[in-house]
């Protein structure tokens, strides 16, 4: 079974759906292949037009953390040969079968870092307590799947897993972005500012929006330079940020897959202040779209954007203003350089090998 019942927001969302999606367009499936999707994932794979057909078995199921432990899904999990979640932990204690999980939590492999940092001290302790929890349970999978090599040094350095037990699966661009007749529409406030900046993604406290305040006021008053910032935060989240933030940022809401595209495509740059990552889809996404990239100096943007990215300080607004400004004042054309960031984007890896890749690991493990 590939499990992505546990999968509601965020990027795994878009991992997962593009996973399944891809496995449809595979000529031959194994005849056991059973397939979980959440509702979410569901409704992504059919805005896109994917013949879920094709697959073997396909089920709509929805789990949520820790109260998996207690419902009957756990059971039922005990007849398959071999289980991979998309992304985990999955929390399931005792599992027969072989136990694949996806990990992509770098709290855990990173400890001390300055998203720990920007919490008080209540929070940090319960997210701590969290994190373990976290930990226990990915500590009792068979494989883990990670996107990047560095991910995979962290998890040995902590005793998390075995290098034996580890296989790296590069993240990806969705093939959706090769197929702009499946891009859907999306509503972008027109702000009439100098400079529209995007960034695609829940507002985690790690995820470091908490500038975009500060970075407006600073690229008009130090630079002369109106500027807006559009987000994609789902109405809870927006509703619990402040009234400052509020009153500084534009929220598109929560999007579909099918509609980032056409987000990317009304924003002038995009820009990623993440503190801490195992890997985001949101570069190479950008990149691909060929819009300006500014993004944290952290080494996993780096890993995946080279020379392609305009990078700043994250825990310097006046920095991130200033490489902006920069930018905006170079006067220089950037098509060329702009282009080289897209093929970039998309020599990084590909939607179908990953997926093909989860399938025999899957395979392999039930064996």
């Amino acid at each position: 079974m590939i499990n992505a019942s546990n999968l509601h927001v965020g990027g795994g969302v878009q991992v997962a759906t593009s996973v399944i999606g891809e496995l449809t367009l595979l000529p031959a499936l194994p005849a056991g292949l059973v397939v979980w999707a959440s509702d979410v994932v569901d409704a992504n794979l059919r805005q896109l037009g994917y013949d879920l057909s094709a697959l073997p078995a396909y089920e709509v199921v929805n789990s949520f953390g820790l109260k998996m432990l207690r419902s009957p899904l756990a059971r039922r999990m005990q007849a398959f040969d071999a289980v991979l979640t998309v992304f985990g932990p999955l929390y399931v204690w005792r599992l027969t079968a072989a136990n694949i999980t996806g990990f992509a939590q770098a709290w855990i492999i990173c400890p001390d870092n300055d998203a720990y940092r920007a919490l008080g001290w209540r929070q940090s302790l319960q997210a701590r307590l969290k994190f373990a929890v976290q930990a226990a349970f990915f500590r009792r999978a068979d494989m883990l799947l990670v996107e990047l090599d560095h991910v995979r040094d962290g998890l040995l350095r902590h005793g998390l897993a075995s290098a034996s037990s580890i296989r790296v699966v590069r993240n990806c661009l969705s093939s959706l972005y090769l197929s702009p007749q499946s891009w859907q529409p999306v509503a972008v406030d027109d702000t009439g500012c100098d400079i529209r900046l995007g960034f695609v993604g829940r507002n985690y406290p790690h995820k470091n929006t908490r500038i975009f305040p500060a970075l407006i006021e600073i690229l008009r008053r130090e630079h002369g330079i109106r500027a807006s910032v559009h987000v994609t935060f789902t109405n809870e989240e927006w509703a619990a940020c402040d009234e400052t933030f509020r009153a500084a940022v534009s929220n598109a809401g929560s999007l579909a897959v099918a509609q980032c595209p056409a987000f990317y495509r009304s924003m002038d740059a995009v820009i990623f202040p993440s503190l801490l990552e195992c890997f985001s889809a949101t570069p190479l996404e950008a990149m691909v779209m060929e819009r300006p990239l500014f993004a944290s100096d952290r080494p996993f943007n780096r890993d995946v954007c080279a020379e392609h990215a305009h990078y700043f300080d994250p825990l310097d607004p006046a920095d991130a203003a200033a490489k902006i400004a920069a930018y905006l004042k170079g006067g220089n054309d950037r098509s060329t350089a702009l282009h080289a960031a897209s093929q970039h984007a998309l020599s990084f890896s590909n939607a179908s090998d990953r997926a093909r890749q989860y399938l025999e690991c899957l395979v392999a493990s039930a064996q």
